[in-house]
């Protein structure tokens, strides 16, 4: 009997011990990607991470490993992981964002005339009016930028900073413009000219 007894307190344990880890590490397919997890009040554990013990990080009340903050192939899906994990009815909206951020968009290399007044005078005589409230800082002669469509709405790289900007005049038939094709935004905002 107490033979018995001891085996059921093994399965018991062992049992809520699966079930401890198992709602710590599985929370969907990004989070099981990512390795991410809830904070057990605000504390994340420690992964074992090039021959040492690594505290997680804590992001937003999600604990990510480290290897995953360090993986490039991971980074990117950090924040979807999050989204899942804490606000999981909100997820499809914001992977229909990052799916738009991989298709392929309308972009050019062009180079910047001059910058006066939020107006950005692009050498093949395209004027585009700066949208935010960036600082753009100086601009040198025929400053190479990129050029791109976000969604319905226009972006110009330049100075490693990316800036909203309206059309307010296009002319897209010129030596200094040369198209990019088949490139994502996701692509384009690691170029050089953009970051």
């Amino acid at each position: 009997m107490s033979n018995y007894l001891t085996k059921l307190k093994q399965i018991v344990f062992y049992g809520c011990l699966t079930l401890f880890f198992c709602s710590y590490s599985y929370g969907g397919k990004y989070a099981d990607i990512v390795g991410a997890y809830l904070a057990n009040k605000g504390v994340c554990k420690t992964s074992y991470f090039m021959g040492k013990h690594e505290q997680d990080r804590l992001l937003e009340g999600v604990c990510i490993p480290i290897k995953s903050v360090l993986d490039e192939s991971k980074k990117e899906l950090i924040p979807l992981a999050i989204i899942e994990l804490k606000s999981p009815n909100q997820l499809k909206f914001y992977e229909s964002i990052e799916k738009k951020k991989r298709d392929n968009t309308e972009a050019f290399h062009v180079e910047v005339d001059s910058f006066n007044d939020n107006i950005f005078k692009l050498v093949d005589g395209s004027i585009l009016e700066k949208d935010d409230h960036k600082y753009v800082g100086y601009i040198s002669y025929h400053e190479k930028g990129i050029f791109y469509k976000d969604g319905s709405k226009w972006k110009l790289c330049v100075n490693n900073k990316t800036f909203k900007v309206k059309l307010l005049k296009n002319n897209k038939y010129h030596y200094s413009r040369d198209e990019i094709s088949d490139i994502s935004i996701y692509e384009i905002e690691k170029l050089e000219e953009c970051s």
